[in-house]
């Protein structure tokens, strides 16, 4: 059959292949952002004096993590026990109020809108002006930051908890034992022996911390909001409060550790002479604004054409 006689395709037929084309190449091309982001992380300068964070070295950050240990196994002894079927002597509306307020604790609550605006971000690192992938960069920066400080962290305790198999709080109440608090299932895989840490202790630290980091003057109040959400895990019965504390010292730790991964780099942070760690400026908001897409402006109608 000749070309001529060939029948013609519908104009729209080409679309849907176009258009996986293009997804095809945001995703190679956000891979490949992503791999040089880490890899510039990676390479990056160590500066001089190191930073610091808080406390004066690694012993002090040493005696710290013991103290933080010595105050979980004191919870699972002390008061792990009390805690199966605590929620069922709660009054209703503190439950109630604490499933509400615990949902605030997943990670997905945050963890998507900071990925999804660091693809955007890190795709208009190659689009545009000089000025406009300059703001993108330092976006990207610091919500990378944010990405870095929380998931990685998040995950791995994920994996741990699910692998130790700490029976949660309402699955001991069915439990044989003088001590079914202590029930370990290792390997066995079931969300209701994923107690140890706890999950959302780990992210809301972690968020927490790292977000105090970026705004320190909302410090107190951050942290202060991380307290009750945490708290719900332990009302709810979906974790003892040795979990509770184990998940928030993981989570703070990783973060701060995270802080100084990125400070020592001079990236997000600066550090003055005495190691002290400060929050560089950001790009303002009308700067901002310039990565926010734009609607293609129409052209002009003819003024002989406007009339009626």
């Amino acid at each position: 059959m000749s070309l001529e006689a060939a029948p013609e395709a519908p104009a729209g037929a080409a679309l849907p292949v176009s258009g996986l084309r293009r997804l095809g190449q945001g995703a190679r091309l956000l891979v490949v952002s992503v791999g040089a982001a880490l890899a510039y992380l990676a390479r990056r300068r160590i500066g001089v004096p190191l930073p610091r964070l808080g406390f004066a070295g690694r012993w002090e950050a040493l005696a710290l993590a013991l103290l933080a240990a010595g105050l979980v196994a004191a919870a699972m002894i002390l008061v792990d026990p009390l805690v199966p079927g605590l929620r069922l002597k709660l009054p209703g509306w503190l439950v109630t109020l604490s499933e509400r307020i615990t949902d605030l604790g997943f990670s997905g609550v945050v963890l998507w809108p900071l990925g999804i605006a660091l693809a955007y971000a890190l795709l208009l690192t190659h689009a545009g002006d000089a000025a406009t992938r300059r703001i993108a960069a330092a976006f990207a920066a610091r919500v990378g930051f944010l990405f870095l400080a929380i998931a990685p962290v998040g995950l791995g305790v994920a994996l741990f908890k699910h692998l130790l198999g700490r029976a949660r709080p309402y699955a001991a109440l069915h439990l044989p034992g003088p001590n079914p608090e202590m029930t370990f299932q290792f390997l066995g895989w079931k969300s209701s022996f994923a107690s140890f840490p706890s999950g959302h202790s780990t992210t809301t630290l972690a968020m927490a911390v790292a977000f105090a980091a970026l705004f320190p003057r909302a410090r107190g109040i951050l942290l202060a909001l991380a307290v009750p959400v945490v708290a719900t895990r332990v009302v709810l019965g979906s974790h003892y409060p040795s979990d509770v504390i184990a998940g928030a010292a993981i989570g703070a730790g990783f973060a701060l550790w995270m802080i100084r991964v990125f400070a020592a780099r001079r990236l997000v942070f600066r550090v003055d002479s005495q190691g002290g760690i400060a929050p560089m400026a950001g790009p303002s908001a009308r700067r901002l604004g310039r990565l926010l897409p734009r609607a293609p402006s129409s052209p002009a109608v003819p003024a002989e054409e406007a009339r009626p």
